[in-house]
């Protein structure tokens, strides 16, 4: 199968292409998504403690 020598690495082969496809349409799917406002408010509360100061 595909010259690879055995189906065990073909299907290692085949199961890393399908996570990649799934992976990227995972990715486009939710591309504009809005996510949680939780690291922005950590962001913040950081902020607020270290007075500012980076």
């Amino acid at each position: 199968m595909l010259g690879l020598g055995s189906v065990e690495i073909a299907l290692v082969y085949w199961l890393c292409l399908a996570a990649t496809a799934l992976c990227v349409v995972y990715g486009i799917v939710n591309w504009n998504e809005r996510g949680s406002d939780a690291v922005s408010s950590s962001t913040d509360e950081v902020l607020k403690t270290s007075g500012g100061k980076e």
